[in-house]
């Protein structure tokens, strides 16, 4: 798969893992690969990755660029804010260190139907849930997102107002890609079916 041009991808593990008890997310195993290696190994050939954190010294040995919160514990919409100010591309494929699954075809798809004239690419189920932390972000966005954060308002359903919405279902996408793993429980049931 050839690289998309003007894209890369910034993967979300700022969070406090609360519901976690406390394990970071991205550090979870499923057959003996974390989740942040399954996410890589699946994006990595699309396009540059960068890892947004809220403390470096939980990803000193990563090798790739690290983006640090500048707005702290606000949620996703600080790590997205704070790549799009810090990466030097046009649009940024957002996704979750929770999210395993995720596949390229995800993103090339998410990619061929950029409207420049939107605010941003995301995914839906047949419920009208949105998948925000598996869409793609302009860069022309930032004032925007930042203005939001200004006004004290963290909800990403926020920056969906102007978006590009695709219903998964309607395409030849699979659903379960975009499983996000948030307790103990579902993460135990992962590991049931792995």
């Amino acid at each position: 798969m050839d690289k998309l041009k003007d894209l890369a991808i910034l993967i979300l593990m700022g969070g406090q893992n609360r519901r976690m008890k406390g394990n970071h997310k991205a550090f979870l195993n499923i057959n003996n690969t974390s989740f942040l290696q399954m996410i890589i190994s699946s994006l990595h050939q699309l396009a540059p990755i960068y890892i947004s954190v809220n403390d470096v010294s939980i990803a000193l040995n990563l090798s790739y660029p690290l983006v640090k919160d500048v707005y702290k514990n606000i949620g996703p919409i600080g790590g997205i804010y704070s790549g799009l100010a810090t990466i030097p591309y046009k649009y940024v494929f957002v996704i979750g260190c929770d999210m395993p699954f995720i596949s390229a075809d995800i993103v090339q798809y998410l990619y061929n139907h950029i409207d420049i004239n939107k605010d941003c690419t995301v995914l839906c189920d047949n419920y009208g849930r949105l998948f925000p932390t598996a869409a793609i972000y302009p860069t022309k966005l930032l004032p925007n997102i930042e203005q939001q954060i200004l006004n004290q308002n963290y909800r990403l359903y926020t920056l969906m107002n102007n978006a590009t919405i695709i219903n998964i279902e309607n395409t030849p996408l699979n659903l379960n890609h975009l499983t996000n793993i948030n307790t103990p429980e579902e993460y135990q049931a992962i590991l049931n079916t792995h």
